[in-house]
């Protein structure tokens, strides 16, 4: 289905569901997104994929623009959020971090994880020098600088795999073959302008900057050797399902994000999204 038909079909499908539902719709980015708010969302509330952050945002326009009543979006703040762009809906919110597995990898969720797949003697020792959490997050940071460099060339830069630049044995990230690499993928590219325009970046909460994905990549790494014995089929899929299903109901609830979620029930009784 064409992107245009997509964000077409966002409306389409809240408006057909309309027919038969009376309460509210939380429409989401992606099947993961569905899979962490499934358990979390309110029995009256019907769960929407849209297919990506763009058909979110356009289809929940179309349907202010018609005034309907009892939807919600939920999309993940990217590198929107560093540029100060505009959702452009009160029904509309975002997530605190770069998206939800920032989140996830930011809250409690993520000892959870360490606790399944590390190994205790293992991450005990690399606590004796760094935070796991601290050295994830920085581990990911040029991985995220180079996205956001990315982000505003035209056309858009190719990036080469998270995977190729983290050495298993070390969990240390090759960053100057990372961007040497980058640069080489793409024709006309100055590798010493590339560098110049990650070093002008401004600054900015590193949580917003890393990519949700890259974390996840990089964490796997560091669970194959550093913080744990990971078996090699173990990839970053049953990761994520880790994190989702070990994101605790407090951490949740501290977030802005959920803050936001219970306002914008408050401004549009008697439609309901969370949980109780």
């Amino acid at each position: 289905m064409a992107i245009g038909a997509r964000q077409s079909h966002v409306a389409a499908e809240v408006k057909m569901r309309r027919t038969q539902h009376t309460g509210s719709f939380l429409v989401l980015e992606g099947l993961d997104d569905l899979r962490f708010w499934r358990s979390r969302s309110h029995d009256g509330c019907r769960l929407i994929d849209g297919h990506g952050k763009k058909n979110v945002v356009l289809g929940l326009q179309r349907l202010d623009g018609i005034g309907f009543n009892g939807a919600l979006g939920v999309v993940d703040s990217n590198y929107d959020y560093l540029a100060d762009v505009p959702l452009g809906s009160n029904n509309l919110l975002s997530t605190d971090a770069h998206d939800l597995e920032c989140m996830l990898c930011r809250s409690s969720a993520l000892e959870a994880v360490l606790a399944e797949f590390g190994n205790d003697e293992k991450i005990s020792r690399f606590r004796q020098s760094a935070d796991v959490r601290a050295a994830l997050l920085e581990r990911c940071l040029i991985f995220g600088r180079l996205r956001w460099a990315a982000q505003g060339s035209e056309p858009s830069l190719r990036l080469p795999a998270t995977r190729a630049f983290v050495d298993e044995r070390s969990w240390s990230v090759d960053e100057d073959g990372l961007i040497d690499r980058a640069a080489g993928m793409n024709e006309g590219v100055d590798v010493g302008v590339l560098r110049r325009h990650i070093a002008d970046l401004p600054p900015a909460d590193p949580w917003h900057v890393v990519h949700g994905h890259d974390m996840l990549e990089i964490l796997r790494v560091g669970l194959r050797n550093v913080l744990g014995d990971l078996p090699a089929g173990v990839g970053v899929k049953e990761i994520a399902r880790g994190l989702r299903l070990a994101m605790p109901p407090d951490d949740l609830q501290s977030t802005r994000l959920w803050r936001d979620m219970r306002h914008w029930e408050r401004l549009n009784k008697p439609y309901l999204v969370l949980a109780a």
